[in-house]
């Protein structure tokens, strides 16, 4: 089952140059009608999805960079950042020493804005690299959008490991596609205000205030991250253990692109947080998604955060 499709006209993209890194809790989110625009959209992308598995499996770099990578692809992984010609390299030099067995991306939430889709889902593969055999659970955020010739392509791809191997159940009750109505912004203002929202939120949570990072978040919100998988009842427990022995000293996010929609925006971006656990101090290092929705109260809270450990 879908729900009805969006029709925001804007798509703005905050260059990280004009975007800095640094009540009731409601949500635009309403369960509309499907549309036959929307059912096919959402048809098109799980369509293009399996083939972008396909193309992988069948080692074809010519066919993912030609056909899935636009000229502005960007693959953000623990191992490496990489642009389209970047990524041509790195498959090419992967496929000369390994081989990939399967590779299944499985949505579980999507979002639909016109010609942008916001993919977040779970990914499984298996292959050998130098006769090694390995097995990769990781989550996966996509972003696609349709180019001028009508082909879907994959924009943006962060990805990283889930940490475990169980299955992962969407977060929506009304199916892998939602949409939200149309309701614009003036984006300079949103794109203030999102940033103060971003600082007060890391402040919360170098300070060790889980009360007052709770109140960042949505009902519905979700954390798709490595070792953990969480609403906001279990997000909350989670800080709530970690703080009784750990401490956050420092966070240092690096913010690579912002795109808005109305009152729904998405961070993409990288973190090099210092935490101490157990007395034990060390560097986290994340790529992160975040996914925020402006409330009815005029408020901005996350919905969906994916944040997975990079090198």
């Amino acid at each position: 089952m879908v729900t009805g499709c969006a029709n925001l006209e804007s798509d703005l993209t905050v260059e990280p140059s004009e975007a800095s890194t640094e009540t009731s809790i409601e949500s635009t989110q309403g369960n509309k009608p499907a549309t036959e625009k929307c059912v096919s959209i959402g048809q098109e992308i799980t369509d293009r999805l399996k083939a972008y598995n396909a193309a992988f499996v069948a080692e074809d770099v010519d066919l993912l960079y030609n056909d899935f990578w636009p000229l502005d692809h960007h693959t953000f992984v623990p191992n490496w950042d990489k642009d389209r010609e970047e990524m041509r390299a790195q498959m090419t030099w992967f496929y000369e020493r390994g081989n990939l067995y399967s590779y299944n991306l499985k949505s579980l939430d999507r979002y639909v804005y016109k010609d942008v889709v916001y993919d977040f889902g779970a990914g499984n593969s298996t292959g050998e690299m130098n006769g090694t055999l390995f097995t990769s659970y990781d989550y996966y955020f996509i972003r696609w959008t349709k180019e001028n010739d009508g082909v879907w392509r994959v924009d943006k791809n962060v990805g990283g490991p889930r940490g475990n191997s169980s299955e992962v159940i969407p977060t929506t009750n009304e199916g892998p596609v939602v949409c939200f109505n149309k309701n614009q912004s003036d984006q300079p203002a949103v794109n203030s205000e999102i940033t103060d929202r971003f600082n007060a939120y890391i402040n919360a949570l170098t300070t060790g205030n889980i009360n007052q990072a709770y109140e960042f978040w949505s009902q519905d919100i979700h954390f798709y991250g490595t070792g953990l998988n969480a609403d906001r009842e279990g997000l909350y427990e989670h800080y709530r253990q970690f703080f009784e022995t750990g401490q956050i000293l420092s966070s240092k996010p690096t913010l690579f692109y912002r795109f808005v929609h109305g009152n729904v925006a998405y961070d993409i971006g990288q973190s090099d947080d210092t935490i101490v656990t157990d007395d034990v101090q060390s560097t986290k290092k994340t790529n992160y998604v975040i996914r925020w929705e402006k409330g009815h109260g005029g408020v901005w809270r996350i919905t969906r955060i994916m944040e997975v450990f990079r090198r």
